[in-house]
């Protein structure tokens, strides 16, 4: 009998070592990958002059493909992040802690297509959309998919010039297709996509092209250009005139 016992006891001695082994044997293997993480702050640039620079963050390269995959954009420059850093105070902060991915943004916005009569150069400086930036960043996993992409919406976002107060100004569930600047009204037209056949992207030729309007003054909600009685006006217009039932 105590031949017995001794031998269980020896047994779970042994079970234990092994599953503390295995237990050790996970726990770096996650360590491992943890280190094969590299916060990548990209290429950094001074805003206007202002003394704030910031430092765009980028994924190094990493075994995790749970982690590429939640990152997967499809492109080489998006970002997960920035760091804003005053060089004045030292003082720095993030963009935001939230799950993103930052497409593109414009610091100093160039309309084109508004010139002042003696110069070459945009006349912005009057307007007050000299104060934000500008990004384009998917932000919602609009088809849980568990991944932020492009099959995702991209949503229109501002900050002021030192990457606070970050705020949406395109609606959710609309993908923003292009925007541009008014400078000499400060507002914003925005061009979205509606995924109207509900099938979770926004690229079949059914969805909606929704034509919108945000005001940088008064930064109330975005409004429609065209209402659903304007558009149905000009619907039958077209029936009427081209003869289609």
């Amino acid at each position: 009998m105590k031949k017995l016992i001794i031998l269980g006891l020896l047994v779970h001695l042994i079970s234990c070592s092994e599953n503390q082994e295995t237990f050790e044997r996970k726990e770096n293997k996650e360590d491992e990958k943890v280190s094969n993480l590299k916060i990548q702050t990209h290429e950094s640039f001074e805003i206007d002059s202002s003394g704030i620079v910031i430092f765009p963050l980028q994924i190094g390269e990493t075994d995790d493909s749970r982690l590429k995959g939640s990152f997967e954009s499809g492109k080489r420059d998006a970002y997960w992040n920035m760091i804003f850093y005053n060089t004045n105070t030292g003082k720095k902060h993030w963009l935001s802690d939230k799950k993103m991915l930052i497409l593109n943004y414009e610091t100093n916005y160039d309309n084109s297509s508004y010139y002042s009569e003696d110069s070459d150069t945009p006349k912005i400086d009057n307007y007050s959309s000299k104060n934000y930036i500008f990004y384009n960043m998917i932000t919602e996993d609009f088809n849980q998919d568990k991944k932020l992409n492009y099959s995702d919406p991209t949503y229109l976002f501002i900050t002021d010039k030192e990457g606070k107060n970050l705020k949406q100004i395109s609606p959710s569930n609309l993908n923003v297709v292009d925007w541009k600047l008014i400078p000499k009204t400060n507002k914003i037209i925005i061009n979205a996509r509606k995924d109207i056949n509900g099938n979770k992207n926004f690229e079949d030729i059914e969805d909606e092209l929704i034509n919108l309007e945000f005001d940088l003054n008064s930064q109330k909600t975005a409004k429609l250009i065209f209402d659903k009685k304007e558009k149905d006006s000009l619907i039958k217009n077209f029936k009427k005139n081209w003869n289609t039932k």
